[in-house]
């Protein structure tokens, strides 16, 4: 791999995201590495998303596209492109967020560098649905850091990571589909078994939050899966959490018990470090939804 320009097979599920998908495309197209295929998987979208990837498979032949009979999650669709994909190197990627031009580029010389990595991630900074800039989001660099955050938030944003599949045994399980929305947290206490997990230094992807985030529909869900996959880890993949790790969880579990939907992601934002998110950045149709749901 060292010596060559791998194939880099990047996954991208696609639900309702017509809006942001030509531009997600783009940012692929535009990437200084080119030797990639994109494979995509349309989970049975409501608006004019099938449409828009039928005709980009006309324009570029390195584009793949998939649609499943009726909406199953991410984590099905994103297991169904899995089975599609050539490369030995596998990208992730959301159909509403933009990939830096450089992205692909600085992650496959990272990995061909240090070969015992199974997966990389990079640095997100944080758009809003008109692409505006409205904070970072930073995360930690080494293997260690990582493996101990992921205890009490997540460490790696999924739309970053790239997996060396020569790693992974031929019979890998990647998502579970009853964890959807916190699907990438498994993945990721999964891929800790085969090697060694990093993140760059470097911004490599604008994040987008809107209305329409699957984490953000509905952020009690989102935790309470998340917190079984943390408990799981331990039983099943001989994850041992810190004594601090463990009862940040466990905080964690009772605060979103008892906090309201409309209180979780701004506390959250503040406890990452996210600067200048708050829900106020988020769109007026997402804020009315919260509203109803506590009313």
């Amino acid at each position: 791999m060292k010596n060559k320009k791998p194939l880099v097979s990047i996954v991208m599920p696609v639900y309702n995201a017509g809006n942001f998908l030509l531009e997600a495309i783009e940012s692929l197209q535009n990437q200084t590495y080119q030797n990639w295929e994109l494979i995509m998987v349309d989970d049975r979208s409501t608006d004019n998303s099938w449409e828009i990837l039928k005709n980009l498979t006309k324009e570029d032949k390195r584009i793949k596209i998939y649609q499943v009979k009726k909406h199953c999650g991410v984590a099905f669709a994103a297991n169904l492109a899995l089975k599609k994909v050539k490369g030995d190197l596998i990208a992730r990627m959301d159909a509403d967020d933009i990939s830096l031009p450089w992205r692909i580029e600085k992650q496959v010389k990272f990995l061909q560098n240090h070969p015992e990595t199974i997966a990389l991630g990079g640095q997100c900074e944080l758009i809003n649905q008109e692409g505006e800039t409205i904070g970072k989001k930073e995360f930690p660099l080494d293997n260690a850091k990582i493996k101990k955050m992921i205890f009490w938030s997540i460490p790696l944003q999924q739309p970053t990571l790239i997996v060396n599949r020569k790693l992974l045994p031929k019979n890998f399980k990647w998502y579970e589909k009853k964890f959807n929305v916190a699907e990438e947290v498994e993945l990721l206490f999964k891929l800790f078994q085969y090697g060694e997990v990093f993140n760059l230094p470097e911004t490599v992807l604008l994040y987008r939050i809107h209305g329409k985030n699957t984490s953000l529909q509905n952020p009690k869900r989102t935790f309470l899966l998340t917190f079984k996959t943390r408990i799981k880890a331990i039983s099943k993949y001989s994850y041992q959490p810190t004594i601090s790790g463990f009862f940040l969880n466990l905080i964690q579990f009772f605060l979103i018990i008892l906090l309201p939907n409309k209180w979780i992601f701004p506390i959250y934002s503040f406890l990452r470090g996210m600067k200048r998110v708050s829900l106020a950045v988020l769109p007026k149709p997402f804020l009315l939804q919260k509203r109803a749901q506590i009313s």
